[in-house]
């Protein structure tokens, strides 16, 4: 008598659940997949996915796998292993290497039709629910290529660069930070150290023969320092300058007009 037989969710075939979320624009990328018979041999081509667009392939938009595979030496014309994937949002499917930088990995539990609500150049990375997984990790962080930070940065420890250090946004920083190259801010430096900064009223100070001087005491000016001055008030402004450096205790600014009483900002920066 024929009967049906009961199958346990564990003997079913697994259902793809990965998803990756582009980090840049990617439609160079994204990939078709043939193949040919010529000359009693399979021939494989990678082509682009007819429609892909920057517009159509921005960064911030998450892929989901397919379940179609391509791995070298069993697919023709391949060399990387790739993943076929779907972009729920353009309605694309292509194939993509999976470990190149323009991809990084999401939530392997996500089912591919719980949408995103993702739309726009950049919206997968703007939008908290569409973010990637977090990194946390108390060993070190190796990268070959970008590190490029979208948000802030906190960093407890020391940063030191060999090479070049672009800021489009803040940093801020406990410790030291330390570059062999060139650092370029295109945002705001915070300094938190509140002994390397100030502000001096020299209606405080006192007058030394014809020139109006101020002692500011702090434990992180060194005989090499170099201290930066500028006035914030001006009231009988004069020449500034700093001197009389006592290395970890005190400096003087120095106002030539005996009668100034401006408020004057300084900065100390110290070599390595």
């Amino acid at each position: 008598m024929a009967h049906i037989t009961n199958n346990n969710n564990g003997s079913l075939p697994s259902v793809p659940r990965r998803s990756y979320i582009s980090t840049e624009v990617f439609n160079s990328s994204f990939y078709t997949y043939t193949t040919a018979f010529n000359g009693l041999v399979f021939n494989g081509v990678l082509g682009s996915v007819p429609s892909s667009s920057v517009t159509m392939c921005p960064s911030g938009r998450i892929l989901h796998e397919t379940g179609k595979k391509l791995f070298p030496g069993a697919n023709p014309g391949i060399t990387d292993y790739m993943v076929s994937v779907f972009d729920p949002i353009s309605m694309l499917t292509g194939f993509i290497n999976p470990n190149n930088s323009n991809f990084s990995l999401m939530n392997t539990d996500r089912a591919a039709f719980l949408l995103d609500n993702v739309t726009g150049p950049n919206a997968g990375l703007s939008t908290v629910t569409a973010r990637a997984n977090a990194l946390y990790t108390r060993g070190d962080v190796l990268t070959g290529g970008r590190l490029d930070l979208s948000g802030n940065a906190m960093l407890y420890g020391n940063v030191s660069t060999i090479g070049n250090t672009y800021l489009g946004g803040n940093l801020s920083t406990i410790g030291n930070t330390y570059s062999g190259g060139n650092v370029f801010f295109g945002g705001n430096l915070y300094l938190q150290n509140n002994s390397t900064i100030g502000n001096a009223n020299l209606s405080n100070g006192n007058i030394s023969s014809t020139y109006k001087q101020f002692f500011v005491s702090t434990p992180y000016v060194r005989a090499s320092s170099i201290i930066f001055l500028t006035y914030t008030q001006q009231s009988n402004a004069g020449i500034l300058s700093a001197d009389l450096i006592v290395p970890t205790s005190t400096f003087r600014i120095v106002s030539n007009s005996s009668t100034d009483e401006g408020r004057v900002n300084w900065m100390i920066m110290n070599s390595s």
